[in-house]
C-alpha cells in the first residue's frame, strides 16, 4: 500500500501518495536529467502533481494546468517541494498516515 501524507500549502490541504522508486527515477530521467540535455521543469511538475496528489481531486486531475488557470506561480513550486520531501521520507511501520502543516 502506498504511503500517504496530508500537507498544507498556501492554506489548501493536499493529500499525497507515494510512488515507487522506478516511477520517480524514470520521471527525473525524462524531465530533469534527460539524455538530450534539455531540462523540462513544467512537465516534471505536472507529472509529479498528477502522480502524487490525490486530493483535491481537481488538482490531481488537472495537474499544473489547475494552477496555470489561476495564474498561481507560487503554489506549484511549494507543492513540488512538499512532494519531494515526502517521497524522500523513509516509510516504515506506522508511517502510512501522517499530518503536516506547512
Amino acid at each position: 500500500m502506498a504511503r500517504t501524507k496530508t500537507v498544507i500549502v498556501n492554506d489548501v490541504e493536499y493529500e499525497l501518495q507515494s510512488v515507487n522508486f522506478s516511477w520517480y527515477s524514470n520521471l527525473t530521467d525524462l524531465y530533469i536529467n534527460p539524455a538530450h540535455g534539455r531540462k523540462n521543469t513544467a512537465k516534471y511538475t505536472d507529472a509529479l502533481i498528477k502522480g502524487c496528489v490525490t486530493k483535491p481531486a481537481e488538482v490531481a486531475k488537472a495537474g499544473l494546468k489547475f494552477f496555470d488557470d489561476q495564474d498561481d506561480l507560487a503554489t506549484p513550486g511549494e507543492l513540488v517541494r512538499e512532494i519531494e520531501n515526502f517521497l524522500a521520507e523513509r516509510g516504515g511501520p506506522g508511517s502510512s498516515k501522517d499530518k503536516s502543516a506547512t
